[in-house]
C-alpha cells in the first residue's frame, strides 16, 4: 500500500501509542520478534505467514501484517500464533480466476497451511469475515482443530448483513458518530474511487471507521500500512462466497467449541445480529464485550485476553 498525496486526510504513519485505543496501549506488540516467517505454496498464490510468541499453537487467519499489530503481547505468552495470509490479501497467479476460488478452496489452503506449518491439532482464530471462513474450516476439517475463535464475524450472508446494519446504525448510533461518518466522506467519494482498486477497499475501511470503533474519530491507517488488498478476490469474496451465507447451510454440523466476541458498538456486525443465530453452534462460548466496536483483540485487550485465556483453559 502507497501513500496518498497530501491532500488525503488518512496518511500512512508509524504505530505511536497516542493511537492505541481503550485498554490496549499497553498491550501492543509492535516489536515483537517473530520466531518464523516465509510462505506456504498453494494454487494459484502464495500464503506469507509470521509466527510469534509461545505455547499453544493458534492459526490467526487473513493477514500476516494486519493481525500481528491487532493482538496483544501478552497473548503471545500463552499463545503460538501464526499469522498467514489467506488469498483476498496476496497477490494472485494470472492462472487463476476469482470464479475457480470457493470455500472448499479456502479450507483446503488453510489445511495446506496447518500442514505444512507442522501445527498438529490447532486453535483457529478469525476476526470478521475469517472468522467465518474458520468455521467453514472447521466444518471441513474438524479432527484438526480444538477451539475456534471466532470476532465479530456475520452469522448471516453480505446482502442481509447490510441491511441489518444500516437498519441498526440508524437506530442506535449517536448523533455525534453520525456527524463524525459524514465529516469523514465529505468530498472523498471521487477521491477514493480514483485509487487503485486494492486501495480502495482499505481506504473505504478507514473512512467507515465510525461504524468500526468503539472511538468514532479513531484511525485505523497504521493497522493497514503495507497490507495488500487483492480486489477482485475480496469481490468474490463478500460478493459471492458469503453474499447468501447461512450457519446451517450445510449439512455438516460445526461441532468445534467456539469462543465468540462481539463488540456492543460495532455497526458493522450488530451483536444484535447473533440472537437468533447462536442456536446454530454446538459449542458456543457467547462473549459482548463493553466500550467496544468491531476489533475487541484490539479495542478491549486486556479483558479480551483475561475472557479468552479462561475459555481456553477450561477442559
Amino acid at each position: 500500500m502507497t501513500n496518498i498525496d497530501d491532500g488525503f486526510p488518512f496518511q500512512l504513519v508509524g504505530i505511536p501509542d497516542a493511537c492505541m485505543p481503550g485498554d490496549s496501549r499497553l498491550h501492543l506488540a509492535a516489536a515483537q520478534p517473530p520466531l518464523s516467517r516465509g510462505a506456504v505454496p498453494v494454487k494459484g498464490a502464495s500464503l506469507p505467514y509470521v509466527i510469534e510468541g509461545t505455547g499453544q499453537a493458534c492459526l490467526v487467519l487473513g493477514s500476516s501484517i494486519y493481525y500481528p499489530r491487532a493482538f496483544s503481547k501478552d497473548l503471545r505468552q500463552h499463545l503460538r500464533l501464526a499469522f498467514v495470509d489467506l488469498r483476498h490479501f496476496a497477490p494472485s497467479d494470472p492462472s487463476i480466476a476469482p470464479q475457480e476460488i470457493t470455500l472448499e478452496t479456502y479450507a483446503n489452503d488453510i489445511e495446506a497451511v496447518r500442514t505444512q506449518l507442522g501445527l498438529g491439532k490447532v486453535i483457529v482464530l478469525g476476526h470478521s469475515i475469517h472468522g467465518n471462513i474458520a468455521l467453514e474450516y472447521a466444518r471441513r476439517y474438524p479432527e484438526h482443530v480444538s477451539r475456534l475463535i471466532v470476532i465479530g464475524s456475520p452469522p448471516v450472508g453480505t446482502r442481509r448483513m447490510s441491511e441489518l446494519a444500516e437498519a441498526f446504525w440508524n437506530a442506535d448510533a449517536s448523533e455525534e458518530r453520525k456527524r463524525v461518518m459524514k465529516r469523514n466522506w465529505e468530498g472523498m467519494e471521487e477521491r477514493v474511487k480514483s485509487l487503485p482498486a486494492s486501495q480502495q477497499f482499505i481506504q473505504t475501511y478507514i473512512l467507515n471507521g465510525p461504524r468500526y470503533w468503539y472511538d468514532p474519530a479513531y484511525d485505523a491507517t497504521w493497522l493497514w500500512r503495507d497490507v495488500y488488498a487483492n480486489a477482485p478476490i475480496l469481490d468474490h469474496l463478500f460478493g459471492v462466497l458469503f453474499k447468501e451465507y447461512d450457519l446451517a447451510q450445510d449439512p455438516r454440523p460445526i461441532v468445534t467449541p467456539v469462543f465468540l466476541a462481539l463488540g456492543r458498538y460495532d455497526y458493522a456486525i450488530p451483536y444484535t445480529t447473533w440472537n437468533d443465530e447462536r442456536r446454530k453452534l454446538a459449542d458456543l462460548s457467547y462473549n459482548l464485550f463493553e466500550k467496544c466496536g468491531h476489533t475487541p483483540q484490539l479495542e478491549v485487550a486486556v479483558e479480551f485476553d483475561r475472557r479468552l485465556l479462561q475459555w481456553l483453559g477450561r477442559k
